[in-house]
């Protein structure tokens, strides 16, 4: 449990150094966490806390991390099942490299 909690603070400790570059002005970027941040222009009862920012921003990691594994399981199964489609992507893969 203590390893979670460590993990944890480490994952809070970046958002809060990446919220306050985006926020400085020294870091753009177009992607979640700046669509939150644009909120912060909002009257104070319509903004994000930092707290809810760095939650939000937990939520996703942790639902794209399942996302992603869900989709490569499928991925192999289905090649597994699928060889002539697995020659295909190897044949391909060969030419890219």
């Amino acid at each position: 449990m203590e390893m979670l909690k460590q993990a944890r603070q480490c994952l809070l400790k970046t958002f809060r150094e990446i919220i306050d570059r985006q926020r400085s002005g020294k870091e753009a970027a177009e992607d979640f966490l700046q669509s939150m941040l644009e909120r912060d222009s909002l009257p104070p009862n319509e903004k994000l806390s930092d707290a809810e920012l760095m939650d939000n921003l937990l939520t996703m990691i942790i639902s794209g991390e399942t996302t992603t594994a869900a989709a490569m399981m499928s991925s192999v199964k289905f090649l597994d099942e699928n060889r002539e489609v697995q020659d295909k992507l190897r044949v391909s893969k060969s030419c890219l490299v």
